[in-house]
């Protein structure tokens, strides 16, 4: 049965969208997680936005990161043949989060996340490295714009970068110059409107109840399913290509920038909405616990429960309004 959502290409691309739509619909007739009306997107101010057009954009947002996530782990050749169990597991283990549902700051900044690590890989294939530097540079920049602890991936970016090329001077200049460029023009827009700059980078971001079996839950399942994705990637890695090891490292360090993201808001606030920045690289890592023969059980035992649990919680976990 995992095999079906492994390397079969067409249930992808039918199961996808249709996961989404019944996971929408459940939440809309159960009404568990509700639908804000209000965008606050950091620098760029507020947005008010119909419930209707913010579920419809989240959902093409989660579409869209789902099936970019897949482009990015087949078109760089992480494995020997195509899988498409990446944006499978990405799409289910967003659903445990509020950004599933409606339009938020998080979900944004988690799609321009993305963007910048297909920018940072294709550097590998040495065409128009400049380009692929300079927009990562900008889409990071405009992320620390609308969410400003996402500062952090910068030093992850550099990192990145300079782990799949070697450094040049000129690279300081386009990642400066592309992280400037969106502040530019904040800057610009206060300065003319006399408004002041507040940059937010402690403060809480969320505030949703939690409910403690719903919790116990994703945190035991994302553990397990990350434990046994790395120590499947580290058995492959021994015989793995210098490129690939290259690769993998970026996606690391941008998974510790989500983990560190994330249990600043845990510890402070007891929210758990950040953590959804791991899933920007974690499901490359439990893709290698899908395809081992040791752990693939267990892994695809794992997948199959949260899938069931998804769709369960809303009838019987959490809270209907």
């Amino acid at each position: 049965m995992i095999r079906f959502f492994v390397e079969y290409r067409l249930p992808w691309l039918i199961g996808a969208p249709l996961l989404v739509l019944i996971l929408n619909l459940l939440n809309y007739s159960t009404g568990v997680y509700f639908i804000p009306t209000n965008i606050n997107l950091g620098l760029f101010g507020f947005l008010n936005i119909y419930p209707t057009f913010s579920v419809l954009f989240s959902s093409f947002l989660i579409l869209f990161n789902g099936f970019t996530i897949s482009r990015i782990f087949n078109e760089n050749d992480f494995f020997d043949k195509n899988i498409y169990s990446t944006g499978f597991l990405y799409i289910i283990l967003m659903s445990f989060f509020h950004s599933f549902y409606y339009l938020n700051s998080f979900l944004i900044v988690q799609s321009l996340l993305i963007i910048v690590i297909r920018e940072v890989l294709q550097i590998q294939r040495q065409e128009f490295v400049q380009k692929h530097i300079f927009n990562g540079a900008f889409l990071l920049g405009i992320s620390v714009c609308i969410h400003p602890p996402t500062a952090l991936y910068i030093l992850a970016f550099w990192l990145a970068v300079w782990s799949i090329k070697s450094f040049e001077t000129k690279d300081i200049l386009l990642v400066s110059t592309g992280i400037f460029l969106p502040f530019l023009y904040v800057g610009s827009y206060y300065f003319l409107n006399d408004k002041i700059i507040n940059i937010d980078f402690f403060g809480k971001t969320s505030d949703w109840k939690i409910v403690l079996f719903d919790m116990m839950f994703v945190i035991v399942n994302t553990l397990f399913l990350l434990m046994l994705g790395f120590v499947s990637y580290l058995s492959n890695s021994i015989k793995s290509s210098p490129r690939l090891r290259k690769m993998m490292l970026s996606l690391i360090l941008f998974f510790i920038v989500g983990v560190a993201l994330g249990l600043y808001d845990f510890i402070f606030f007891f929210q758990m909405e950040r953590f959804i920045l791991i899933l920007i690289a974690m499901p490359f890592f439990v893709n290698y616990g899908f395809i081992n023969r040791m752990y693939s059980l267990f892994v695809g035992i794992l997948f199959i429960m949260a899938l069931g649990y998804s769709f369960i919680k809303f009838f019987t976990i959490l809270p209907h309004s």
